[in-house]
């Protein structure tokens, strides 16, 4: 059985059992971790830290030193470091957490060598320009790593591209269309667009087991920022009624089919209950927010506040047992097949 089956079925009976049989119904379901387990995730998890660290370190250290340091000076301060991980990713293989790691310290020290080049040489690119000349030079790299933690950096790249260009730019080129006063989107609906088809992609990549996209948290992410693009859209759709007077339907509907797709997706996979989890917030704070607006334009003051809090309690209350329900139901379902 998948794990996380078991684990939303341990969930949805954890109200039945007793302590103890909790405790030996994850012991005996492999979903407890083990002393290695916790052992190798402390390990993994400080090396990446180290890794990181190691990387704002060299950004931070040319920047402090900027003006005692040459020009040529600069340069080798990221480049050095940047080369050496690249033979440390050589030498150690890609196979091993060591080599994964510092490929992935090349790819940000990358972004910092973009970035100590525009400062150099005063290029003029628009901030837009240098994360999206970051993820297409490192997108190699990022493939061979075959490693989701750098694949998670690839992906915000794209959504720092990607909002840059939505919000601090003057909308020129291939996604221009998208912000046309006719289609009366937001700067939040190009975000919402490309993480939409990033969660289609990773999720037929984590079905077909391709490697560096085995771990769950990667897809959820992407989901969950697709879908909080999609409720920001709606959400400053709301609070800018009063400004025009003209319908602008689109985005309600971007939301509307977004989530119409993914509560459809994940009943059929009826593996994970996550999803549902982030289209319930997402719905709830789209609802509160017109039904905040609505007290507004009433004027009903403390009454309004009481009102939105009462509803907020409720539909959350509702939301949670419609995800425990909908998780009993599989279980159901899956003893009776």
């Amino acid at each position: 059985m998948d794990p996380e089956v078991s684990r939303q079925h341990l969930g949805s009976a954890s109200k039945a059992l007793s302590p103890a049989a909790m405790a030996a119904a994850l012991e005996l379901s492999g979903l407890r971790p083990t002393p290695d387990e916790w052992r190798r995730f402390t390990l993994q998890s400080m090396q990446g830290a180290g890794v990181l660290s190691l990387a704002a370190g060299m950004v931070f250290l040319v920047a402090f030193n900027w003006q005692q340091i040459g020009l040529y000076g600069r340069f080798a301060m990221v480049e050095v470091p940047m080369l050496l991980a690249l033979a440390v990713a050589w030498i150690k293989g890609l196979d091993k957490l060591s080599g994964k790691l510092a490929l992935m310290l090349a790819v940000m020290l990358t972004g910092a060598l973009l970035a100590l080049f525009g400062q150099t040489y005063q290029t003029g690119a628009d901030v837009y320009e240098l994360f999206l000349g970051w993820a297409v030079l490192t997108l190699p790299w990022v493939i061979a790593c075959r490693f989701s933690p750098c694949w998670a950096l690839w992906l915000l790249l794209i959504n720092l591209s990607a909002l840059f260009y939505s919000g601090w730019s003057d909308h020129i080129g291939p996604f221009s269309w998208i912000f046309s006063s006719r289609l009366g989107l937001t700067a939040w609906a190009l975000p919402f667009v490309l993480n939409t088809f990033a969660y289609i992609g990773v999720e037929a990549l984590l079905r077909s087991k391709a490697p560096g996209f085995e771990a769950r948290w990667l897809g959820r992410g992407v989901m969950t920022a697709a879908m909080g693009f999609a409720t920001t859209n709606v959400v400053i759709l709301i609070a800018e009624l009063w400004k025009t007077d003209t319908p602008k339907l689109l985005t309600p509907l971007m939301f509307i089919a977004a989530s119409v797709g993914l509560f459809a997706y994940a009943f059929w996979r009826r593996d994970e209950l996550f999803p549902f989890a982030v289209l319930a917030l997402s719905w709830l704070v789209a609802t509160t927010t017109i039904l905040s607006r609505a007290m507004i334009e009433a004027k009903s003051g403390i009454g309004g506040v009481l009102v939105v809090a009462v509803y907020i309690i409720v539909a959350a209350a509702g939301a949670a047992r419609g995800i425990a329900y909908l998780g009993g139901l599989w279980k159901v379902r899956e003893t009776a097949a």
